[in-house]
């Protein structure tokens, strides 16, 4: 069968080493508990009426109302499961609260969202068109209305770091604001979310459609608005904890905040495995599983999932984890540009299982195999390995790359669709069966690693925790500003 892998996948398959692995299952703990999940583990409804109840509660903008909502939901529903302890961990925030962006170019121009965390207010200049790749300068930019095309890329969410870049430079050269055009139209790119940083702009942004971007006129006096609010908040990452026979920690992750169905359905996908691990008995439970619901992946300036990592990265040589599990982006439907729009190929997503150990990698392919979960790749990591870095390749593709990064051995899902930050594809961009194979084999991994003794698990990740603490380079855990510079 003839698969294709996204483009930033496809760069580094000459210039990485996907583990080779035996595909067998190490031994249970126990002869009387299950080896893998079992069919009661939440149906393909269930599993779709509570991604709908997640994308029900609407834009979850970190520290927003909506948020706050939807993880008070969780924590009702973590708390009742026997077993089950619940905290939390706060976490202070600079909370940008969207409101509608507003383009008047020759009279009202539709917006399909504002950029998140460009700046409130109205501003107005002549508009000008910068090319791709044409960066944006006091000379050239200094009091105007800058449109640029959305750049050219395979995947949408592979344009965040040039959508940022832009913003900043717009900022520091003075420009009234910045419009970005996307090759589809409206109703596909209505309240698209990214760049999701957590930097606040120095100026307003919004996002048009292909059919509002033929209303423009360059050379125009324009206006750019965006009605949001800047405020102090709190938001909370919840933490729950299933005891096992061990204390040691098998630690699976996601993210909150989100967007739509897709962005971030992991939720749904924790709660489903917190329910099914909850109804096996101790003796079924090798180790401890803590469940991280983290906050502030839709502003990474304050990334819970990377405070988390620097937490376990503590522990860990207390023997206290084994290791982390993160899920994101689950049961996605592949969507292509097809003659100025977003179509289904009828296919799924190209899916990474990225693992950073042999174990962690058999582990993996059984799973995937077992539970016949297609297009998907067990790999070491999605970017160029640096020698004697530990480790030499840092990212996993999302929030795993925070737990890899710091020597956590981490295994990690994700997928990187089109739908990813487009919520106005809603329930089409999953597909419930899918998505309830992938956890399936979730939990089939997790079961099958959970007897393993930790040096296994673990395999490079002992000696690159010596390298590190030897001197060797590691990879940047630096998170990016609250505030763009000026």
């Amino acid at each position: 069968m003839g698969i294709v892998l996204p483009a930033r996948w496809l760069g580094f398959i000459g210039v990485v080493t996907v583990f080779c692995v035996q595909l067998t299952s190490p031994a249970t703990a126990s002869s009387d508990c299950p080896t893998s999940v079992d069919d009661q583990f939440a149906s393909v409804s269930k599993l779709r009426e509570l991604n709908a109840t997640v994308a029900g509660f609407g834009v979850r903008s970190t520290g927003s109302p909506a948020h706050d909502r939807l993880i008070s939901w969780l924590e009702r529903r973590v708390a009742h499961l026997p077993g089950m302890s619940v905290r939390s961990e706060h976490i202070p925030i600079q909370r940008w609260q969207p409101g509608p962006g507003l383009l008047l170019s020759g009279g009202a121009v539709p917006v399909a969202s504002a950029i998140p965390y460009s700046a409130p207010g109205l501003r107005s200049g002549e508009l000008i068109h910068l090319p791709p790749g044409t960066p944006i300068t006091a000379a050239n930019a200094r009091g105007k209305v800058v449109l640029r095309d959305f750049p050219p890329v395979d995947r949408g969410y592979l344009a965040e770091p040039l959508l940022d870049r832009d913003m900043i430079d717009a900022g520091t050269a003075g420009a009234a604001g910045v419009v970005v055009a996307f090759p589809f139209p409206h109703d596909q790119v209505r309240g698209y979310w990214d760049p999701h940083t957590g930097t606040h702009y120095r100026v307003p942004g919004v996002f048009i459609g292909s059919d509002a971007a033929s209303k423009l006129q360059v050379g125009t006096r324009t206006t750019i608005g965006v009605l949001a609010a800047r405020l102090p908040a709190v938001t909370r990452t919840l933490i729950a904890t299933l005891p096992g026979r061990s204390t040691e920690r098998i630690v699976l992750d996601t993210n909150t905040d989100g967007v739509g169905w897709v962005q971030e359905n992991g939720t749904v996908g924790l709660l489903a495995l917190a329910e099914h691990f909850a109804r096996l008995p101790l003796r079924c439970r090798p180790r401890t599983l803590e469940f991280d619901f983290a906050t502030a992946h839709l502003h990474r300036s304050s990334e819970g999932s990377e405070f988390r990592a620097r937490a376990l990265d503590a522990d860990y040589d207390t023997g206290s984890v084994a290791f982390a599990f993160v899920v994101e982006h689950l049961g996605t439907r592949e969507f292509l540009p097809s003659n100025g729009s977003l179509q289904p190929t009828g296919a799924a997503e190209p899916s990474g299982w990225f693992a950073g150990s042999p174990a962690l990698a058999r582990a993996a392919s059984v799973a995937l195999a077992g539970r016949s979960v297609d297009r998907t790749f067990v790999l070491p990591g999605s970017d160029v390995p640096v020698p004697d870095r530990a480790p030499p390749q840092c990212s996993f593709g999302g929030i795993g790359t925070h737990f890899h990064s710091h020597l956590v051995p981490t295994t990690a899902m994700i997928s990187g669709p089109w739908t990813l930050w487009a919520p106005s594809f809603g329930a089409e961009a999953v597909d419930h069966e899918r998505m309830r194979r992938q956890l399936l084999a979730a939990g089939d991994a997790i079961m099958a690693l959970a007897p393993v003794p930790r040096d296994q698990i673990a395999g490079p990740y002992l000696d690159l925790r010596r390298a590190r603490a030897s001197g060797a380079p590691t990879c940047s855990h630096e998170l990016p500003p609250a505030r763009a510079p000026r």
